[in-house]
């Protein structure tokens, strides 16, 4: 992931980060105008905080869209996890993320698989055979109404977010092709690759990569995010709700925490926490005060926080392996349904 050298963002840095959350793959002609500034400045600003690994774009299968299984998958490891299988689980290609937490278990990770059966055996075999696993337990997502991709900074001003902001295209749903996948594989290793590039990668032509990619941002299968290191955010504590709501209040709490600043990812769940929510704070200490927050906001839908978990360690981010200051050190993209990747 290039040289890693330390790099601090300054304001047009962030204002570059801000405008590719809002179009990952804006044009830097584009984007320069926007932010009035040189394009070639822009995209010489912008390969230098990928080379840091401290922002990048990448694309994955949405949880809430793929045709696929996915699921909060709890791993216990008597408190003590084990360097070289964090490296194993981090690079493994039934995971998306993964996080060393307080509370219950050891280990928290959201993977994928091609359907009920093949989760079972990944948590009971593939994963629980690891060395020093104790114990997995699986919790199926069944609905992810937010996801981090919708996550912004506050960098901009309105003008310029209207300015960026493009509305999908409209496109019919349909089930997942191979080609869908190589193309969502492809832009895993870098949401910005160009055309020529993700079609060579994705071995189809250069017209039917761009008609396939808009058909695949416009039904929301493929999610574009433009990431930037968790510490750069302002927001540098990670917390994790396990959260149970009655089944009839779920629709209206899920628009109610929409709102919250804090929410990166909110995923309906067949647990005894039927919503698992990931949030970002600036403190430890508002930990307990957001969750207050949220029992007093959500009082009348019956919402109960089951438990909460700090993050202690992001190992692995939506297909990124991370460092201890939360860059990006390697790529290891979602890819559960190619069996001849191991």
């Amino acid at each position: 992931m290039g040289t890693q050298q330390t790099v601090r963002p300054d304001d047009l840095d962030l204002a570059i980060v801000h405008a590719l959350q809002i179009r990952p793959r804006v044009p830097w002609t584009r984007l320069g105008e926007v932010l009035d500034v040189d394009p070639v400045t822009a995209a010489r600003r912008w390969a230098r905080l990928v080379d840091a690994g401290v922002a990048w774009v990448d694309g994955y299968l949405s949880p809430g869209h793929d045709d696929g299984v996915y699921a909060h998958l709890e791993i216990d490891m008597g408190g003590t996890p084990r360097e070289d299988t964090l490296r194993l689980l981090a690079h493994d290609r039934h995971i998306l993320s993964l996080k060393q937490t307080t509370g219950g278990r050891d280990l928290l990770a959201i993977v994928g698989a091609s359907d009920l059966h093949a989760l079972s055996q990944l948590a009971g075999e593939r994963i629980a055979r690891l060395p020093g696993i104790r114990a997995t337990r699986v919790h199926v997502i069944t609905a992810a109404p937010f996801e981090g991709a919708e996550w912004r900074l506050d960098v901009l001003d309105r003008a310029q977010r209207d300015a960026l902001a493009v509305p999908p295209d409209e496109a019919p749903d349909a089930p997942l092709g191979p080609l869908d996948r190589r193309i969502a594989l492809a832009l895993g290793t870098d949401g910005r690759m160009p055309l020529e590039a993700l079609a060579r990668a994705a071995d189809t032509s250069v017209s039917t990569a761009r008609r396939r990619l808009r058909v695949l941002t416009g039904n929301r299968r493929l999610s574009l995010r433009c990431a930037l290191a968790r510490p750069l955010t302002g927001y540098p504590v990670s917390v994790v709700f396990f959260v149970s709501v009655p089944a009839r209040h779920l629709d209206d709490t899920v628009a109610a925490l929409r709102t919250l600043p804090e929410l990166r990812m909110c995923s309906i769940t067949s647990g005894p926490a039927n919503l698992v929510l990931d949030l970002w704070v600036r403190a430890l200490s508002d930990v307990h005060m957001l969750e207050a927050h949220l029992e007093n906001r959500l009082a009348r839908q019956e919402l109960r926080v089951v438990e909460r978990a700090v993050v202690l360690r992001t190992v692995k981010h939506v297909g990124r392996v991370l460092d201890h200051r939360g860059r990006s050190a390697a790529v290891a993209p979602l890819n559960y349904w190619d069996p001849q990747a191991d």
